[in-house]
């Protein structure tokens, strides 16, 4: 198999691809959970899948690559194991473009469910999903000419390259990237600006949503190794800091970009403690009526409650999910009826004096 010991950027390249692999996997499989589990799968699970998906193979490749001298320099490698490892990795530069454009569209999506009435973000959004997919296929095209025949890259074939367009390529596909990430992590607090809610929630939420952005730290820090590219006798040696940034920009976008979905979870496990600890909650199983109490609170006032209603589209006023596919809060009406219940004085002194004569008694 002409494979070699890992060695160099290629450790860190391969405990990074195992790592994120687990990692982007659960995250999205309790992803999927939680939204089947609260009725609301949508258009931005299915492409955080399909990136998963892109994202697994290109980490995949990327492994394979380790073994083939991913991050180790020419002198040491066999000219056959360097042929393998630059066909491999060419192979896994395809699916990381491709992947980290369907990550941002999920991103996107997610987003435009909470701002579904507002349409001036909702173009915003569309500019960055366009943006972020001409960028790949700007990225793809420019990679598969870099050599002419593209099997002259690991010498397969005899004729001309320009390793050179690689690293252009590279640098305008990663600039694009950084825009969108900032993109999408300042529209959550513009789109929360308005909104109706308490500072801290308010705050939370837009953290929550912002994210995402995480991976634009590493894509900044992946730009300053595309140079690297240029170097054509060192092209694996170069392999192993690019690809081992380029999985940490793809495995935290899909991490970040899954954790406001996994929020029901956390509020299912406040319930079930607050459920537990509450006084009286094990016993009866369930809450003293409204009305046991209507008339005792009535007697020392004048304004009694008769109804307390909710108009809505049901009775629940439980938040869920699917309330972002129209507006992050959902509003609540609520009406109360009131009757004045008119006391005499003559009443009040009767009841006194009826009270004085049954202590005396």
């Amino acid at each position: 198999m002409n494979t070699v010991s890992v060695a160099g950027d290629g450790v860190a390249l391969l405990y990074a691809a195992i790592i994120l692999l687990v990692l982007t996997w659960v995250t999205v499989s309790m992803r999927v959970c939680v939204r089947i589990w609260r009725k609301v799968l949508g258009m931005d699970d299915y492409l955080m899948v399909v990136g998963l998906i892109l994202f697994s193979v290109t980490a995949c490749l990327c492994i394979v690559s380790c073994f083939y001298g991913s991050g180790q320099k020419a002198k040491v490698l066999p000219a056959l194991t360097i042929s393998k490892g630059i066909e491999t990795f060419y192979v896994a530069e395809y699916f990381y473009a491709v992947g980290a454009a369907i990550i941002k569209c999920s991103i996107s999506v997610t987003l435009l469910r909470i701002a579904a009435s507002q349409r001036r973000y909702n173009w915003s959004l569309y500019a960055i999903m366009g943006l972020t997919c001409v960028a790949a296929i700007v990225f793809c095209a420019g990679i598969a000419s870099i050599c002419q025949p593209i099997e002259t890259l690991w010498g397969e074939a005899k004729g001309s390259c320009n390793l050179q367009l690689n690293s252009n390529v590279s640098f305008f596909f990663s600039a694009i990237e950084i825009l969108t990430d900032w993109s999408l992590a300042i529209l959550p607090a513009i789109l929360l600006w308005n909104v109706q809610m308490k500072g801290s929630v308010k705050t939370s939420v837009a953290v929550i949503l912002a994210l995402a952005s995480v991976a634009s730290c590493a894509t900044i820090v992946r730009l300053r190794y595309l140079a690297l590219y240029s170097d054509a006798g060192e092209f694996m040696y170069s392999t192993g800091k690019i690809g081992f940034w380029s999985l940490m920009e793809e495995g935290i976008g899909i991490v970040a970009g899954s954790l406001p979905a996994l929020r029901p979870l956390l509020s299912l496990r406040v319930g079930f403690s607050s459920s537990m600890n509450t006084p009286g909650a094990a016993t009866s199983g369930r809450s003293e009526p409204l009305s046991r109490n209507k008339h005792a609170r009535s007697r020392s006032g004048v304004v009694m409650m008769d109804t307390f209603q909710t108009l809505g589209d049901g009775d629940e006023v439980e938040h869920d999910d699917g309330d972002s596919q129209k507006n992050i809060v959902k509003e609540t009406k609520y009406v109360v009826t009131s009757s004045y219940v008119a006391v005499s004085e003559e009443r009040v002194k009767s009841q006194v004096l009826g009270w004085e004569q049954a202590l005396k008694t």
